[in-house]
């Protein structure tokens, strides 16, 4: 009796032990997640952003129902399609490279696909993610490209470049948008939307 009582202590304390350290880890990723937001050295930021991915991918093995991390995996697979594999690809297109455009547009499609699938195993009652600037700020000049507004399309990329982060947060993702609206600039970029 005694041994047997031993042994349910035994795991129930490694148990506890378990989770005590899973928390501190998801934390962590937590507080790593918001140190990244605040660079603004993208080529830096690209490879932080690479090796929490992994590092999230083994948590979310550990507790794949855990909505922080869940939500950490969207929000920075969504980061690194739409940010810095977007701004690869606009960096080939520019160069007229449509073999790498076309790699880096295969590579954005997988982190859109990763994000999706960790945003639809949150709960619906789970707080909704913000969205992110390299997702909705170029919707304006994006509009202008299909009504081919060369005006209107440089008057708010520009206005996109101009714009400053109001907190450091918010470094990263205007260091990106900044990045972004400059290859939309550019001749070989620009040149989508047939002005």
């Amino acid at each position: 009796m005694r041994a047997s009582l031993a042994a349910i202590f035994a795991l129930t304390l490694s148990g506890c032990v378990q989770q005590a350290v899973l928390e501190n880890d998801v934390r962590s990723a937590q507080r790593k997640a918001r140190t990244l937001s605040t660079a603004a050295d993208t080529s830096l930021a690209f490879a932080a952003l690479s090796a929490q991915l992994v590092e999230l991918e083994a948590l979310h093995q550990r507790d794949p129902s855990d909505a922080r991390v869940l939500g950490l995996l969207d929000r920075g697979y969504r980061l690194m399609g739409h940010g810095f594999i977007e701004l690869r690809y606009l960096e080939a297109l520019a160069a007229g490279d449509t073999a790498r455009a076309e790699a880096e547009a295969r590579l954005r499609s997988d982190a859109e696909a990763r994000a999706r699938y960790y945003r639809e195993r949150l709960s619906p009652s789970a707080p909704k993610l913000a969205p992110l600037a390299v997702e909705g700020d170029f919707t304006e000049a994006e509009a202008a490209c299909g009504r081919r507004d060369r005006n209107g399309y440089e008057q708010r990329l520009n206005a996109l470049l101009a714009a400053p982060e109001q907190k450091p947060e918010e470094r990263l993702e205007r260091t990106l948008v900044r990045r972004i609206a400059g290859a939309w600039l550019l001749p070989g970029v620009a040149a989508r939307c047939k002005f």
